[in-house]
């Protein structure tokens, strides 16, 4: 239960980098920034000047409250924000209160609109939960021209999940059954449905936005339903694998079934596999890579997964974090880390868990947060990554000309003929092969990843991206 309020919670092919994937060592002291005290667990959400606000909890033995906090890029603590840094509600001394913030939203000018909720258990009586929907200045401040929305003493079966910002900057707040929307100022928008409530007979558990689109996440019947926008009663469904998981990046959905190994397929906003995506919108892989993806921003995923390391005795004596990258063309990054993978090792020994929470950042570095494992410390690592391996398909549309099977082993397998075409590695070093027509034998080249420039029959020219196994 306690968990719950935390949901609330071109075409140019561009070469690899030299900020190869490897902890920060200038971030920090040896890579990591430690604040001591400082919380539980937190959601990131970076804001237009760069600044990174960190939203959640701070939990003890005997006090729990809400907590926000203002990072600037370097880790350190933006003091100018709230008090030295903090916004805190503390509005039950009680432990038997769980007090907690929802994931900021971020507004242009730089304010942020926040849930906040309580849930009162003592192990006893039935639980509750009380809400409240505020604005708080840039600077950390409540904002008092905001009205709000607050509600007391909500049944386990009907408090909120969470709170999205619609394009028309009206609030959609969303329980299990119901959505309700709120005017920009945060007053209950009587307008809506039923007096500013509309009861939706399914099992909710997420809600999404792409454009005006509602996407509700129906958990009992594990399928995805897509509202033309929160008013709409037309409604489209995706079925979801039983072993999946989906995640929302742009205009597009991303489903991840791991029941053999790992597939992704890539949908547009109406359910509809995007063709240019791997293999027809599917792209599959023979292990399992990963999960908890995040995006960088040209749609290049990073999944992540943990594994023990053992000593001769069987004794567990660290765990590494591992992080792969799939290409925005749904083809499995090769360069990325060592053999494909990058690592972060964590030895049992340190002061916090192996496990993180993690964001990218828009200078282009991932930041990994670590928690306490006895004190309300944070501890924050952060990463150089490479440049994506952007995909082709805007120079090069997918109906002109495709790879047929990707990874390659022998031939190289197209849907089209190419003219004038030549391959060359990962860092535009020209292999030799030069080849016209539908195939071409690449059994010699090492395994890695390889570009190919051409000619199409439209007469364009075109550049592909393929995997040599």
């Amino acid at each position: 239960m306690r968990n719950i309020l935390l949901q609330f919670l071109l075409f140019t092919v561009t070469s690899v980098g030299t900020n190869a994937q490897s902890l920060d060592n200038s971030f920090g002291t040896n890579g990591t920034v430690t604040h001591t005290g400082l919380g539980n667990y937190f959601e990131a959400t970076e804001l237009p000047d760069g600044n990174v606000i960190l939203s959640g909890d701070y939990e003890t033995e005997t006090e729990s409250k809400a907590l926000i906090i203002k990072l600037k890029p370097n880790g350190s603590i933006d003091t100018s924000f709230g008090t030295n840094g903090k916004y805190i509600i503390d509005q039950y001394p009680s432990y038997d209160y769980y007090e907690t913030f929802s994931k900021a939203i971020a507004l242009p000018d730089g304010k942020l609109i926040v849930l906040y909720g309580s849930i009162y258990d003592n192990g006893i009586d039935p639980e509750s939960v009380d809400i409240r929907i505020m604005r708080l200045n840039a600077n950390g401040t409540v904002d008092n021209s905001f009205s709000g929305y607050s509600e007391q003493n909500i049944s386990e079966d009907d408090y909120p999940y969470g709170l999205v910002r619609l394009p028309s900057g009206k609030l959609l707040m969303y329980g299990s059954n119901y959505m309700m929307r709120f005017n920009d100022n945060g007053m209950l928008d009587t307008s809506y449905a039923n007096n500013g409530t509309r009861t939706i007979s399914l099992n909710i558990e997420e809600l999404n936005l792409i454009g005006d689109a509602v996407y509700l996440y129906n958990y009992s019947d594990k399928m995805l339903v897509r509202l033309d926008n929160e008013s709409s009663s037309n409604t489209k469904t995706y079925n979801l694998p039983e072993n999946s998981s989906f995640y929302f990046f742009g205009n597009n959905i991303y489903i991840h079934d791991i029941s053999s190994y790992s597939v992704i397929k890539k949908l547009d906003s109406n359910f509809n596999l995007v063709n240019n995506f791997a293999n027809g919108g599917t792209a599959t892989f023979d292990e399992f890579f990963g999960y908890n993806f995040i995006f960088q921003p040209q749609g290049s995923i990073i999944a992540k997964e943990y594994s023990y390391v053992y000593d001769n005795d069987w004794n567990h004596i660290s765990t590494d974090v591992k992080y792969r990258r799939v290409n925005p063309d749904g083809s499995l990054d090769l360069t990325f880390g060592t053999g494909g993978v990058y690592k972060i090792n964590i030895p049992a020994t340190a002061p916090y868990y192996y496990y993180s929470d993690e964001y990218i950042h828009s200078n282009g570095k991932l930041y990994h947060l670590f928690y306490d494992k006895v004190a309300n410390n944070i501890y924050i690592k952060r990463s150089n990554l490479s440049n994506e391996v952007l995909a082709v398909s805007d120079n090069a549309p997918a109906k002109d000309v495709r790879i047929m099977q990707n990874p390659v082993y022998e031939t190289l397998k197209l849907s089209s003929q190419l003219f004038k075409a030549k391959i060359y590695d990962i860092s535009g070093k020209d292999t030799g092969i030069l080849f016209e027509g539908k195939q071409a034998s690449v059994q010699n080249l090492k395994p890695g990843v390889y570009l190919i420039n051409a000619v199409s029959e439209s007469g364009s020219k075109i550049s592909l991206k393929f995997i040599k196994k």
